[in-house]
């Protein structure tokens, strides 16, 4: 089975753009148990500040209680790895803590639009994609319409 870490941004995106996203596609193919997502408790922890994040909380216009539902979502439909294997290779530090967790996971991609991450193509046999890329391959894998 295919195993993949999302970003915290493209989580984010997929929990606050429920219907039309790339990353809420992917998402909900995590759901069907079309691949296996893994995730860290670091990584949970960011996602649930920046969705919490004043900003975003107008955005997204989702309660308290929707979002705690959310997370616990995320959480239940992936595996959690610790996220405490040290990696420093990413200009941005918090990037790290995605790679730690692909490594932890045993991860074939690494999910996301951050250009370091990107620019980083691989990392440990790990492939480093875009969203889209990936929903091509889930496509191709499953034979997926949408």
């Amino acid at each position: 089975m295919i195993r993949a870490v999302l970003d915290t941004n493209t989580l984010v995106s997929a929990v606050i753009n429920t219907e039309s996203s790339v990353a809420s596609a992917i998402y909900h193919n995590a759901k069907k148990k079309h691949f296996l997502l893994a995730i860290s408790p670091p990584i949970l922890a960011e996602v649930d500040n920046v969705l919490h994040r004043p900003k975003v909380m107008k955005a997204h216009k989702l309660s308290l209680q929707e979002l705690k539902e959310a997370i616990k979502e995320i959480a239940g439909v992936s595996l959690i790895v610790p996220g405490k294997t040290e990696i420093k290779v990413v200009r941005d530090p918090d990037d790290d803590k995605i790679i730690s967790a692909a490594v932890e996971g045993n991860a074939d991609y690494i999910i996301s639009r951050d250009k370091d991450l990107l620019d980083l193509k691989e990392y440990q046999g790990i492939k480093i994609i875009s969203p889209e890329k990936f929903m091509g391959i889930l496509r191709n894998e499953f034979k997926l319409v949408a």
